[in-house]
């Protein structure tokens, strides 16, 4: 059955690239019947959201408390040349999940266990943060005192005075978990069973704290509550990351030239 959908999937994905791709609002995604909704694009950034999506979902799948939320099956996945296909189950969704809804899924997904010697980001792939320049890591980072070096180089390229008044951001004994860096509504749903729906696992990934805390205080509603359910600690990093952010955001070099404290992959 899958390699007899595969020419019809890339045909109507190609017919609504060619169609939508000038587009603001395009998204590379349809959906095929009422069956199968389908993202596609470049393999080096698929991969990755694909393996967090179906770790996640198993994860899911397994839990026998019923505080999950759904999330979608990945059904099958191939590459034809330049093209990642991802065949996932289509869920109907009915609105945008509440703030109440969307805190108890981030607080099921922070519990959520890595794979075995997972250490940071997407499963497989790089950590996608606003912290970042254009929201990505530059660089695989072997673990958290490889990024706290990373963040350091950051706050060098502050001024004098900069570096004066802005302190060093420690994470090395910082927990990790999974979050949605990306807390928009639209990727949080309710589906026609009411069950809260988990999306867009391209910007899903584990984290140490001190990044979970700087993304939830930007929600006034849901980081409050979520801090102090997780027991979050972290929060005297928050006005140096905030700072560091910005040069991270102005240098042309979002490396730092930093090569040995962290895995580079081309």
């Amino acid at each position: 059955m899958n390699a007899q959908l595969q020419p019809a999937i890339i045909q109507e994905c190609t017919n609504h690239k060619t169609a939508n791709w000038r587009k603001a609002d395009y998204r590379a995604c349809i959906t095929l019947g009422t069956d199968y909704f389908i993202k596609f694009g470049d393999p080096k950034t698929m991969a990755p959201e694909v393996a967090t999506q179906m770790h996640i979902q198993a994860y899911a799948a397994s839990d026998t408390a019923g505080s999950a939320p759904r999330v979608a099956k990945v059904l099958f996945h191939f590459q034809e040349q330049l093209t990642m296909y991802v065949v996932m189950e289509y869920i109907e969704l009915v609105s945008y999940a509440d703030s109440g809804r969307k805190a108890n899924a981030l607080a099921w997904l922070s519990k959520v266990a890595p794979p075995h010697g997972h250490v940071l980001g997407a499963v497989g792939g790089r950590i996608r943060h606003s912290v970042f320049k254009a929201g990505k890591a530059p660089l695989d980072f072997t673990d958290l005192a490889a990024l706290e070096r990373y963040l350091e180089h950051g706050r060098n390229i502050l001024s004098i005075n900069g570096r004066n008044t802005v302190a060093s951001v420690n994470i090395t004994n910082d927990r990790v978990m999974f979050l949605q860096s990306d807390l928009d509504k639209s990727n949080f749903g309710i589906d026609k069973d009411g069950k809260t729906v988990l999306m867009d696992f391209e910007s899903i990934g584990l984290l140490p704290e001190t990044l979970v805390l700087y993304t939830l205080s930007s929600d006034e509603i849901i980081g409050p509550f979520l801090t102090n359910t997780l027991g979050l600690s972290g929060t005297a990093n928050l006005a140096s990351l905030n700072a560091i952010a910005s040069c991270l955001w102005m240098s042309s070099n979002p490396k730092l030239g930093e090569s040995i404290s962290c895995q580079e992959v081309v």
